[in-house]
């Protein structure tokens, strides 16, 4: 609705909930250890944080502002991205080089996945189809196939694609995936129909 902004607060083991309409910080939650990623599902009634140190994942009542559960993931938790249907929340985990994911019907994870060394950035295509993983070693995107939760391309880029820079552009006009390179000062544009 664009009526909050969430924000990960790093060294304070917070979010801080930003009303838009007067900019203000409405609600400060505690959180986990670490906290870099988040995240809202699409109607608007969670949002997802990714806890870092404490390697899991804070689950916001955005209602109450909250935390009514925390999942644990793998080591490191980073980023993360829900599906358009708001039923996944996938969770890079750095340290691990694998991804989580989380059913949110249950907050329990249904899957990890391998992926590329260090994993960073991730975002779920309009379709809820692909989940697309910088991977900030090996300076390359796995494209994951959300049905079978299983690497189906792995897409070279730029020098490390550290940020959470990973945007997925709606068709029409095209099927771009962007991906912002920390190290080369350039952003990769792939063309998600033959993953080059």
């Amino acid at each position: 609705a664009g009526t909050r902004v969430y924000v990960a607060n790093q060294l304070s083991n917070t979010a801080s909930v930003i009303d838009t309409a007067t900019n203000t910080v409405a609600a400060t939650v505690a959180v986990g250890t670490n906290p870099y990623g988040v995240a809202v599902n699409p109607s608007g009634t969670r949002a997802y944080v990714a806890n870092h140190g404490s390697s899991n994942v804070s689950v916001i009542d955005t209602a109450t502002n909250t935390v009514v559960t925390t999942v644990a993931v793998v080591n490191g938790a980073v980023g993360l991205a829900v599906n358009p249907a708001g039923t996944r929340v996938y969770v890079t985990n750095h340290h691990s080089n694998t991804v989580s994911v989380i059913d949110t019907a249950s907050n329990t994870v249904v899957a990890i996945v391998a992926v590329g060394t260090n994993p960073w950035g991730v975002a779920v295509n309009p379709a809820g189809t692909r989940a697309y993983v910088t991977n900030v070693t090996t300076n390359n995107v796995s494209v994951i196939d959300t049905a079978t939760n299983t690497v189906v391309a792995t897409v070279t880029v730029g020098s490390g694609p550290y940020a959470f820079g990973v945007f997925i552009m709606p068709a029409p006009p095209a099927p771009f995936a962007y991906i912002s390179n920390g190290n080369s000062n350039n952003v990769s544009v792939i063309d998600t129909a033959s993953n080059t």
